[in-house]
């Protein structure tokens, strides 16, 4: 495919065959030096009309790239010229002729895979030093075969403290409420980091959410077992990808990472915590957090997955909490409408199964 084309030799893969500047990390370990063993990585990061944040994320991994790895950018047509300032940039970008989506993008810049581990980055997170070598490197440490992907330690950007009244906030697991300090007061290290995920869980009604999202950093306590990987920083072995097949490509965004950790699991492979590989995320950068798409495709979304994966009681337990949610926000709402295109997915999909079993049949 366009923009997927061989690295130049020696270098970290750029568009128009240039490279990109050559850290002592790099050199060390083109020559055998001590610098830690890692795989060689492909790194995707999927752009929709935020090129200056993109650019901020590939910068944070400049330098932490080896010769063996390969850094992509996939811009989900956002027909705003941010393509041309990715390349301007110096970035490698493969450009789709439509939005895509996360999932589906990220499949488009997994093309062709030839690294043995796929990186993902959000275009809205920066990373932080040594962020590859200790997310990779578990992947190959010797004893751990069953290992398919590790997920990072990801903590909100900026500075927190508790909310008042109708201040703007984001609300944790336990109802608290945190409110993003000014730079000004972060300057001075006044609130607290805040953790955004330390891997994902699923709950009793299939409804997925990052483990400690808004717990203190400074306590963290997170075992390395966890049941999935956040998409927003995760490395997947490239032959648990391929046999996978990447990213449920119809749920567009939102839970495709929930979805693939299901076949993770379900495959009899695992994955683990990273709590060294960090980076630090602009939570909701691009669609916010309340936003209707976010309410509408995150209902949908949740139903479609709970309804393949888990218990069957999670899908019913999750569609009575729907109901309930959107007799409340109206017939009209985002939730509703979610409701609405998952119940119709699904039953397509059963009508599709049962003409394929009778086809079968007859066969």
């Amino acid at each position: 495919m366009a923009g997927l084309g061989s690295r130049p030799p020696g270098g970290v893969s750029l568009l128009g065959g240039g490279r990109a500047p050559v850290s002592a990390l790099q050199v060390e370990a083109a020559a055998g030096g001590t610098a830690p063993d890692r795989p060689s990585v492909r790194v995707v990061v999927v752009n929709w009309r935020q090129a200056g944040l993109t650019i901020r994320a590939c910068e944070s991994l400049r330098t932490q790239l080896r010769p063996t790895d390969r850094l992509v950018v996939v811009d989900n047509a956002s027909g705003d010229g941010s393509a041309q300032r990715l390349r301007q940039a110096g970035l490698e970008v493969v450009q789709s002729g439509r939005n895509l989506g996360f999932g589906a993008g990220v499949n488009l810049g997994a093309a062709g895979l030839e690294e043995e581990v796929l990186v993902l980055l959000n275009n809205d997170a920066v990373a932080a030093p040594g962020f590859l070598d200790a997310l990779t490197s578990p992947l190959v440490a010797a004893g751990a075969p069953d290992l398919a992907a590790t997920t990072a330690l990801i903590l909100l950007a900026g500075r927190w403290r508790p909310a008042h009244g109708d201040e703007s906030a984001l609300t944790g697991l336990d109802g608290r409420r945190w409110h993003r300090v000014g730079q000004a007061a972060e300057s001075r290290g006044e609130g607290l980091v805040l953790i955004n995920s330390t891997g994902n869980l699923v709950d009793g009604t299939g409804n997925g959410y990052d483990r400690d999202w808004l717990s203190r950093a400074d306590q963290l306590s997170a075992p390395r077992e966890v049941f999935g990987l956040c998409g927003g920083a995760c490395a997947i072995r490239a032959a648990a990808w391929k046999k996978l097949g990447g990213f449920r490509e119809d749920l567009f965004m939102y839970y495709e990472d929930t979805e693939l950790s299901w076949r993770i699991r379900e495959a009899g492979w695992r994955v683990e915590f990273v709590e060294s590989a960090v980076v630090h995320h602009e939570h909701a950068a691009s669609s916010g957090p309340q936003s209707p798409m976010f309410l509408r495709v995150n209902t949908r979304n949740r139903l479609l997955v709970a309804a393949v994966h888990g218990p069957r009681s999670h899908f019913w337990r999750g569609l009575a909490r729907t109901v309930l949610r959107a007799a409340r926000h109206g017939c009209r709402g985002p939730v509703a409408q979610g409701l609405g295109q998952a119940v119709r997915e699904l039953l397509r999909q059963s009508a599709a199964a049962s003409r394929d079993g009778r086809r079968s049949l007859q066969e």
